[in-house]
């Protein structure tokens, strides 16, 4: 389930006091508002603040809870401007969208938390305290060590830190050598473990390209770590999510390898299900037809987390624009949403870009 299999009281523990940054336990807990030294008192995992009020004593901290929200989600989210950053309203809101249509019942064994408490979280009737914010994020996103990103670096808490530079060698390799998460998601299908054997051949044929292609691919994933070789085989050997919206220029660049990816195939008459269509409409329903392809892509991640048996690699491009030059407001590709049922049961790591 978890994308960093740790404590989430370590990891907050640790989190509070990065953030506390060189200040006294004491001299923090008064910059806070606080009469009590209740810093030590977090970082001692003796009591915690909720997901709200932590994110005020972010705030109080210096660090940009809007702009923190706006990283994660590669812009603004669109409560933001209404709800601010620190309210129990946008922690409800952030929660309903991290959750997006998985049903409350898969959310709870997700999670580990009952329904009753996670529908008051998401109704805003209640809140979470900060283990259990975290924990939510992780379990629903496979994405925490990014949202920690956006408040600190995740290298100054020592439980996830090596965790976070290797999730940063994994994002580097998902630039420059694209198909490496292609080459992964093949390693998942069911007839590779059948097969049994660590030639290209097989993953060649699945992925449409070439051995030496793949051949290299492979050695590149071995070099940084993500695959092994397990009694012949290939097998990933983390469960990350790696996001690639944090460089947008180089998102871009990944958005067009794939784009043009597809464009070759149906110029090769390759059997897909692709098409378009040219409208007129205004701004308020180009933007409701975004939406509405939001949540298209929650639906379709959560058909993918549930897909079983792996038996082929898809790939998705969709592209929503105004076509006027220049404009700035295209729809991205993803939204926060789960992992997919290869990443959640072993395997590697799973690319997006919210």
């Amino acid at each position: 389930m978890s994308a960093v299999q740790a404590d989430y009281e370590v990891i907050s523990s640790e989190l509070v006091r990065a953030l506390r940054g060189r200040r006294s336990q004491s001299s923090c807990s008064a910059r806070l508002g606080y009469r009590s030294n209740i810093v030590y008192r977090w970082e001692a995992r003796q009591c915690w603040p909720s997901a709200a009020d932590f994110l005020v004593s972010c705030t109080r901290l210096r660090v940009d809870v809007a702009q923190s929200f706006a990283h994660f989600y590669g812009r603004p989210p669109p409560w933001l401007a209404e709800l601010g950053a620190t309210s129990s309203a946008a922690v409800a809101s952030f929660l309903r969208d991290l959750r997006g249509k998985v049903p409350i019942n898969s959310l709870a064994e997700a999670t580990g938390f009952s329904r009753f408490s996670l529908s008051r979280w998401l109704k805003g009737k209640a809140q979470p305290n900060l283990p259990e914010f975290l924990r939510v994020i992780d379990a629903t996103s496979h994405r925490l060590l990014d949202y920690i990103a956006t408040l600190t670096s995740p290298e100054k808490l020592p439980s996830v830190g090596a965790r976070w530079l290797e999730l940063q060698r994994t994002r580097e390799l998902a630039y420059s050598s694209p198909w490496s998460h292609a080459v992964l998601r093949a390693l998942e299908l069911d007839a590779y473990a059948k097969r049994g054997h660590r030639e290209p051949d097989f993953l060649a044929r699945a992925l449409g390209v070439d051995e030496a292609h793949v051949k290299l691919t492979l050695e590149a994933l071995a070099g940084s770590g993500q695959i092994e070789s397990e009694r012949g085989r290939w097998v990933p050997t983390n469960v990350s999510n790696v996001n690639t919206g944090s460089d947008p220029e180089r998102a871009r660049r990944l958005k067009g390898h794939w784009t043009r990816v597809a464009v070759e195939r149906l110029e090769h008459g390759e059997p897909s299900l692709s098409g378009y269509t040219l409208f007129a409409v205004s701004r308020a329903d180009l933007q409701r037809l975004r939406e509405l392809q939001l949540e298209y892509a929650r639906a379709m991640q959560a058909i993918v987390t549930r897909s079983t048996p792996n038996e082929c690699v898809g790939l998705y491009c969709m592209h929503l624009l105004d076509l006027r030059a220049g404009d700035g407001n295209a729809f991205g590709s993803t939204a926060p949403g789960e992992p997919s049922r290869g990443a959640r049961r072993r395997g590697a790591a799973r690319l997006s870009d919210p």
